[in-house]
């Protein structure tokens, strides 16, 4: 604390800067978990194709294709995402008391 500055201002900042950081890691947490939800949907499609063709999968490749569906998932789940993650994050943030900012 500088000398010369009020304790309460100290405190706004303070308060301030804990919110900011609530809301970082409640957007990040509503992020995560559409991109786990995205998973799940693009691997539960995958399975509805039925495997075919010339050759038949190994494990590399499935190891392979899982690993290109979590990022898949991880890019579309960035930023606003599917929206799903936004609503989410709408709705828990009113929990929070933390502002909206669109």
């Amino acid at each position: 604390m500088k000398i010369g500055t009020s304790p309460q201002i100290e405190l706004m900042k303070n308060s301030a800067s804990a919110d900011a950081n609530k809301e970082k890691k409640l957007r990040k947490a509503c992020a995560d978990f559409e991109s786990i939800m995205l998973k799940q949907i693009l691997s539960t499609a995958r399975k509805s194709v039925p495997d075919g063709g010339i050759f038949t999968k190994g494990y590399a490749e499935k190891m392979y294709q899982s690993m290109n569906d979590d990022e898949l998932a991880r890019q579309l789940s960035a930023n606003k995402g599917m929206g799903f993650g936004e609503m989410l994050y709408r709705q828990l943030s009113s929990h929070l008391h933390l502002t909206h900012k669109k």
